[in-house]
């Protein structure tokens, strides 16, 4: 899959990104474009000021980062038979310039704006690990999305090698966390478990949509401390980011396999979708 990068103003040279290449100062969130801004982008927005302000890295405002989107994609130049763009991934991401020393401030932020026009189907019989290395629920960076994503990498790393798609982060308490890549949820019964956001995984947009097309359909969703042990026998497993949308798991580390009674899941899939209108 192409990638192609945009900025806000050319870079002339290292210096309008030195913190960001420095000492991975910098923040991101990514999104479908389905000839659309998706509906919750004023989630995302928030997301990402929040990001800023804890990073300490100028904000440069919603209509600013909406119009460059808006622009950049007007102008893609698309690979697809008649310059038809119908489904791009896009990822906002800010840098940061200023001091040399670890310890100086933010002075300046710019903004890059990558697409990538999405044409793989994707995988239906998905499967997890779990990770070789623990993710710190008390990490204060899990509820950002920042450049600093090599633990993400070096996991997905491995579960590739190991014959998986992703892994599942545990974290010191040996309590499920979340994927490299998603939020975590599996259906027993007639209720849905998803891991709490004390046990550190991210607060994404994805998750609250789940957790909203659950509650539509009457589904208790229970946010808890939940062992890899106690994932036994559930009728669904699935993954949620705001790229993908839902992913079903098929198998969790050779030990747990859906039962695929069909009840909940594909009630929550579908208003999943129509919540994002997604079409």
């Amino acid at each position: 899959m192409k990638e192609f990068l945009y900025f806000d103003k050319e870079p002339t040279s290292s210096t309008h990104f030195n913190r960001s290449l420095m000492f991975g100062e910098s923040v991101f969130e990514t999104f479908r474009y389905k000839q659309k801004l998706p509906v919750f982008f004023s989630d995302h927005m928030r997301r990402l000021e929040s990001s800023c302000n804890f990073m300490g890295i100028k904000f440069p405002g919603d209509f600013y980062i909406e119009s460059l989107v808006e622009k950049f994609v007007k102008n893609h130049e698309s690979e697809h038979i008649n310059n038809i763009i119908k489904d791009l991934i896009v990822k906002v991401l800010i840098f940061s310039s200023g001091g040399s020393s670890y310890g100086d401030l933010s002075e300046k932020s710019s903004v890059c704006i990558s697409i990538k026009e999405d044409d793989v189907k994707s995988n239906h019989e998905y499967s997890l690990c779990l990770s070789k290395n623990i993710k710190a629920s008390f990490d204060p960076l899990n509820l950002h999305k920042t450049s600093n994503y090599f633990m993400s990498v070096y996991e997905k790393r491995i579960a590739t090698n190991r014959g998986y798609d992703d892994a599942l982060f545990i974290n010191e308490k040996n309590l499920v966390v979340e994927t490299t890549a998603g939020n975590f949820f599996w259906i027993k019964g007639k209720n849905v478990f998803t891991p709490s956001l004390k046990n550190g995984p991210l607060p994404g947009i994805a998750r609250n949509i789940a957790i909203r097309a659950c509650k539509s359909n009457k589904i208790k969703v229970y946010e808890g401390d939940y062992e890899p042990g106690s994932i036994i026998f559930p009728e669904a497993m699935f993954i949620t980011n705001a790229v993908k949308g839902i992913i079903e798991v098929t198998n969790l580390n050779n030990t747990t396999k859906p039962t695929r009674t069909n009840k909940l899941f594909p009630k929550i899939k579908e208003t999943f979708y129509s919540l994002l209108e997604w079409r």
